[in-house]
C-alpha cells in the first residue's frame, strides 16, 4: 500500500483513538454515569422537558452521544459515496474516524444492558484498533495469503509455509513499528492504566 493509500486509514484510526480517549475522560470528569441529579430527571422526580449538562435528556430520555456517532458516521459515507464538493477525505475521514469514537465508547453500554463501564468497550475498542493497523500496515501479508489460497495448485504444506513466514514477516514488522513509536504507545497505555486506576475513586467522589 502506497503512502497515500495508507493516509486516509491513518487519519481514520487517529481520530478514532483520540475520540474514544477524550469523551471517556469527559464522562468520567464530568460524572455522566448516573448521577443523582441526572436519575431524578430522567424518572420524572424533577419535572424538566429540556435538560442539558451533565447528560443530553428531552422528556426523560438520554440521548447518548453514540446516537451522534451514528450520525457522523452516516454523514460521513454518504458524502464519501455521492463525491461531494466541499469536504475533502481528509476531512470526511476525521468525521469518519470521530464517530466510531463516540459509538465505540458506549457499545459496552450497548452489549451489557447499561453498563458503561463494560470491559466490553475496551476489548471492542481494541480489537477495531487492530483492524486499523492491519489495514494501514499489513495489507502485502493479507493479500498474499489470499492469492495463495486462491491458488488451487498449492499444496496443503505450501499453504501452511507460506502463511508461517508471513508470519514471522508480519511479527518482525510489528516489532520494529512498536519500537519505533514505542513513546506514543506507552504514553497510550499509561493513560488507560491511570484511567483504570482512578476510575472508582472518581466514581466515589462523584
Amino acid at each position: 500500500m502506497s503512502n497515500n493509500n495508507k493516509r486516509l486509514p491513518f487519519i481514520i484510526g487517529s481520530s478514532y483513538l483520540l475520540s474514544f480517549i477524550f469523551i471517556r475522560m469527559m464522562v468520567i470528569i464530568a460524572g455522566s454515569v448516573k448521577h443523582e441529579n441526572v436519575i431524578a430527571i430522567k424518572e420524572g422526580a424533577v419535572k424538566t422537558k429540556l435538560y442539558i449538562g451533565r447528560n443530553i435528556i428531552i422528556n426523560g430520555y438520554h440521548i447518548h452521544h453514540f446516537y451522534f456517532g451514528v450520525l457522523l458516521l452516516a454523514v460521513a459515507g454518504w458524502l464519501s459515496i455521492t463525491r461531494n464538493k466541499y469536504f475533502s477525505k481528509v476531512k470526511l475521514a476525521i468525521m469518519y474516524g470521530v464517530g466510531l469514537g463516540l459509538f465505540m465508547d458506549e457499545i459496552g453500554m450497548l452489549l451489557s444492558e447499561g453498563d458503561y463501564y463494560s470491559s466490553l468497550s475496551y476489548l471492542l475498542g481494541l480489537f477495531l484498533l487492530g483492524i486499523l493497523m492491519n489495514i494501514i500496515y499489513f495489507p502485502p501479508f493479507w493479500n498474499s495469503i489470499k492469492n495463495n489460497f486462491a491458488d488451487f495448485n498449492l499444496s496443503g504444506v505450501k499453504i501452511i509455509a507460506v502463511v508461517f513466514k508471513k508470519s514471522i514477516q508480519t511479527l518482525d514488522f510489528f516489532s520494529r513499528g512498536i519500537m519505533h513509536h514505542r513513546k506514543a504507545i506507552f504514553i497510550i497505555i499509561l493513560i488507560l492504566i491511570i484511567i483504570d486506576f482512578l476510575l472508582p475513586y472518581i466514581i466515589k467522589i462523584i
